[in-house]
């Protein structure tokens, strides 16, 4: 699929928050330049081949983790500023990810991905952390974007396109879309739901990734979902911990007894919270879900 030949540029160290509120409202997407310092980026390079991040086989949650030069993205002054501007003031940060690009081997011309958006795909059962009704997701770049180092295709306003269904062939928008390249060290932001497609990797060198997925704290998930490690939760600086604390907060309400709280085995707790809010989900019924929660907090408790 070929690389939209249209290059999307704008001053975008120019824009105030305000401005920034109005173009991501009509465009769906955003740039945030130089959220990290070359100075920055290199030292995230070197922790990512010190820990031997780009070839592990982890969780990409568990990898983002890993490296301390990942964990101020979470929180980074100038990604909260358009953030506040974007959500609000009450947002909560419910997934980091860090993902290594490799390039593609025997491959030379430049490529993308098919068109899509990011809500409805993708998703492994039981994992409901993108099934909330408001949610942007943040790409920061590690190194500079060419047409054969997966650039980063967006059709503008296409998140007010209520007609298109996740899933779906969305290549009939190919003719609207725009390519952004991005320098190390930016991140470009967007709606789950704004039109995208990565670019293939061609250029011989890995390109590396940091993702972080901000919500609105009043767009809850339709289930429980994991939280974010209980030790990098603990060793983070009150500004993250209010970003990545209580990602499920108002979901167990009530009391389970005392007797299954503590006797029940945790794998019977956790095979049944699955199977309640799965049951709650396609059957709407609120009371399975709440359940299924309730079981879920029990279960997290004994396994801490």
């Amino acid at each position: 699929m070929e690389i939209p030949k249209n290059i999307f540029q704008y001053d975008w160290a120019a824009m105030s928050a305000t401005d920034q509120r109005a173009f991501f409202a009509k465009n769906g997407f955003l740039v945030i330049p130089q959220l990290f310092t070359p100075e920055e980026v290199d030292l995230m390079h070197k922790e990512i081949e010190q820990y031997g991040l780009a070839e592990k086989k982890i969780d990409m949650s568990e990898a983002f983790c890993s490296a301390p030069s990942f964990a101020p993205m979470v929180d980074h002054p100038k990604l909260v500023s358009a953030l506040t501007s974007i959500l609000g003031s009450n947002f909560i940060c419910f997934k980091g990810a860090y993902v290594p690009k490799h390039s593609k081997q025997g491959v030379s011309d430049p490529h993308r991905t098919a068109l899509h958006v990011d809500y409805g795909i993708l998703e492994r059962e039981g994992d409901y952390r993108n099934s909330n009704a408001l949610w942007v997701n943040v790409a920061c770049y590690l190194s500079d974007m060419t047409f054969e180092h997966a650039p980063f295709a967006v059709v503008p306003g296409s998140h007010n396109y209520f007609h298109l269904e996740p899933g779906t062939d969305m290549e009939s928008l190919k003719e609207e879309a725009v390519t952004l390249l991005a320098k190390a060290g930016d991140a470009i932001l967007f709606l789950h739901n704004t039109v995208h497609a990565g670019g293939s990797n061609v250029s011989g060198y890995t390109q590396h990734i940091l993702f972080c997925s901000y919500r609105a704290a009043w767009a809850r998930h339709i289930g429980r979902v994991t939280e974010w490690p209980k030790q990098f939760v603990e060793n983070s600086p009150p500004s993250r911990q209010r970003l990545i604390s209580g990602l499920n907060a108002g979901d167990a309400q009530e009391e389970l007894p005392a007797v299954v709280k503590r006797y029940v085995p945790a794998s019977v707790l956790k095979k049944s919270a699955e199977t309640l809010s799965t049951l709650g989900k396609y059957s709407k019924a609120k009371s399975l879900t709440r359940l299924g929660d309730r079981l879920w907090a029990a279960y997290e408790k004994r396994v801490e």
